[in-house]
């Protein structure tokens, strides 16, 4: 006896009927990929030339200014063509260059020229004037970037929208008004600019007057926000920055930089990691191998100076509080007194939601007469400034640790 087959089900055919969906849609999409790479290949890269007056507009719409293009030419050797524009000028509200690309390539795709974008973007020579103006505002070459949250910028929304930006062999000047610094001169700038869904990844190398120091380099990583994931504005980012200087005046950092102390003088090797949070700094740590160094670490303090000193400094932020520490801190003064290069970690809370005030301070390798013989220029409360003159310490202690609840 045949049994009956068994008829499939409601599932089984709901199920199949999809998978043919799917199927129908990702050769649909294949197809159209298809047709628009060709048109690309076959319709755009020839005709390039006379597609210039709609590029100048689609360039000036995105970023807010007019753009000439002296000449256009492309190339299809590849998967991914190439277009080469030379004398791009960005023109201002007055109609006068304020600025002038040499030479730009760009690699655009049949999904980047869906965002009016490129897969790559490479500049060659720019000559940028970069300023910080007095309301905080940032102007690079007439395009003016917010630092205002929530502040919309086409110009960064489009820049940060690209997958990737290489500048190269360029000159910058950066002038803050803000701060009323001098005017900063940098030759040979590179950069290269990623950027992906919610990643923005930056790496950044100039060269300084001879003065100032050598060629510098700044790296950043960040992360935006999943709803603002092609968002310009650097206040929703989260990451970290990295400076590398091998020598540098670090007195003329504090020009450009709020170090949170007072240098007057100092010459040496500095790297810093700065943490951010949604474009708020929240830690870091820094380097430290300098010579000469005359600093004043508050506004009543005398300053201090050591004619050497190495060692890591960190800092982050709490809530409510702060934590400062040092990893092999070691320094000469210029009495010839050495600090003989301990640890230190002191965290500090402040009073909150019904808990009191508490602090924590752990320390190895402490030069007690060495102590009281800085006090005068070391950050310290009025009472531990008279306790160490007072009983004038001697001696090395190896490991202290305390913790204590209300004012210290």
């Amino acid at each position: 006896m045949i049994e009956p087959l068994n008829r499939p089900t409601r599932l089984l055919r709901f199920v199949a009927g999809l998978a043919r969906w799917s199927l129908g849609c990702l050769l649909a999409l294949w197809l159209l990929l298809a047709v628009a790479w060709g048109a690309l290949h076959g319709w755009i890269v020839p005709r390039i030339g006379e597609f210039r007056p709609q590029l100048e507009a689609q360039a000036a719409r995105a970023l807010g200014l007019p753009v000439r293009i002296g000449a256009i030419s492309a190339r299809s050797e590849g998967l991914i063509p190439t277009i080469e524009l030379l004398d791009v000028a960005l023109l201002d509200a007055q109609g006068r260059v304020a600025l002038l690309l040499p030479r730009v390539v760009v690699a655009p795709s049949p999904r980047s020229l869906l965002n009016w974008g490129f897969e790559q973007l490479y500049i060659e020579h720019p000559d940028l004037d970069i300023r910080r103006q007095a309301d905080g505002r940032i102007a690079v070459a007439g395009l003016t970037f917010s630092e205002t949250a929530g502040e919309n910028n086409a110009a960064a929304d489009w820049l940060f929208s690209q997958g990737e930006v290489v500048v190269k062999g360029g000159r910058l000047r950066w002038t803050d008004e803000l701060r009323g610094a001098p005017e900063l001169a940098l030759e040979n700038v590179d950069v290269l600019l990623r950027n992906g869904s919610w990643q923005h990844n930056m790496h950044f190398a100039a060269t300084p007057p001879p003065t100032w120091g050598d060629r510098f380099t700044l790296t950043g990583r960040f992360r935006a926000p999943l709803l603002r994931a092609r968002d310009g504005n650097w206040q929703h980012w989260s990451g970290q920055l990295f400076a590398d200087f091998s020598r540098v005046d670090v007195s003329r950092l504090r020009h450009h930089a709020d170090l949170g102390i007072a240098v007057a003088q100092g010459r040496g090797a500095v790297r810093a990691w700065v943490d951010v949070e949604r474009g708020q700094w929240m830690g870091g740590t820094v380097d430290l191998a300098l010579a000469d160094v005359n600093t004043t670490l508050a506004e009543t303090l005398q300053p201090l100076v050591l004619p050497s000193v190495q060692g890591r400094l960190g800092a982050r932020r709490l809530a409510g509080g702060m934590e400062v520490s040092t990893q092999n801190l070691q320094f000469t003064t210029d009495d010839g007194l050495r600090w003989p290069g301990g640890n230190a970690r002191i965290k500090h809370t402040e009073a909150r939601k019904g808990n009191p005030e508490q602090g924590e301070f752990q320390a190895d390798r402490l030069d007690l007469a060495l102590l009281a013989r800085i006090a005068d220029r070391l950050p310290l409360d009025a009472q531990a400034h008279q306790a160490l003159r007072t009983y004038v310490p001697q001696g090395l202690v190896e490991t202290i640790e305390a913790r204590w609840q209300g004012p210290l």
